[in-house]
């Protein structure tokens, strides 16, 4: 709004008086009123500064207002020696150098605003990244994987804290927004190998005491008048079952599986899964 009142006077001023002299009548009937102008508009500038920048004017700034400010005691000395010619080049002259900090100032605003919704689309990013790394945390606790990961998750929740600092002193975050992203990552494929590794080590002990009771099935039928063949087909399967197994090859071992239970069904051999 006090930005708006500022243009406003800037405009009248311009609408009042121009390089020109054809614009100029009712300032040459009544020189003072550029006295009153100039006077009002160095009070609204100087509200300004004070509301924007209190006692940190930056020097540019304050370099043009010294001028603008100058101008308008030259242009009552003028006025009051009765000099409209240099009365209007000290209106003018003080009138640009307040146009000049409105300008500046509106474009400071500007890019304020630019680094503001910048700064919130980080601060965004950075809250939805830290839910993600939480209900990491909570998945990995689930899964007793915490020992292994607790250090990843400080070093996640440092590098969050320390991108908050930066966003809060305007520094660009945008280097450790990366490297958490690439941590976060690092840290889900670990959970993903780890679980993968659960599952399979899971699957393989199951695996492992299914042979270990059809072996001993195997062993009970051979002498009550099994084909031997069938039985020796059997124990090879068991065998290379085993072997896949040791090697983490669950997937062939699950394969070798489906021909042993046809062997064992021909054999008389049922085994239940429990």
């Amino acid at each position: 709004m006090k930005k708006l009142a500022l243009f406003t006077i800037i405009l009248l001023i311009f609408g009042t008086i121009s390089p020109s002299l054809s614009n100029n009548a009712y300032a040459q009937t009544d020189p003072s009123i550029l006295l009153r102008i100039a006077v009002q508009a160095d009070k609204q500038v100087v509200n300004q500064l004070n509301n924007i920048y209190s006692n940190q004017v930056p020097k540019n700034i304050e370099i043009l207002y010294d001028k603008g400010h100058a101008a308008v005691k030259s242009l009552d000395e003028s006025l009051s020696n009765n000099d409209i010619e240099k009365a209007k080049q000290d209106f003018l002259l003080a009138m640009n150098s307040f146009m000049q900090i409105s300008r500046i100032m509106s474009q400071s605003s500007e890019k304020v605003v630019v680094k503001n919704t910048s700064n919130q689309k980080i601060s965004n990013e950075l809250d939805r990244l830290e839910k993600y790394v939480q209900k990491l945390e909570s998945i990995s606790k689930r899964h007793n994987d915490i020992a292994q990961s607790k250090g990843e998750f400080n070093q996640v929740y440092s590098l969050i804290k320390e991108i908050r600092d930066q966003i809060n002193i305007g520094e660009n975050p945008s280097k450790n927004i990366n490297e958490l992203k690439i941590l976060v990552d690092s840290i889900k494929n670990d959970m993903r190998k780890s679980a993968a590794e659960k599952q399979s080590n899971s699957i393989k002990r199951f695996f492992e005491r299914l042979i270990d009771k059809i072996d001993q099935k195997v062993i009970e039928v051979k002498n009550s008048g099994v084909d031997q063949n069938e039985i020796d087909k059997a124990k090879a399967l068991i065998l290379e079952i085993r072997e896949l197994l040791s090697k983490n090859q669950i997937n062939s071992a699950k394969t070798v599986y489906s021909e042993l239970k046809v062997v064992l069904k021909n054999i008389g051999i049922s085994v239940k899964i429990t």
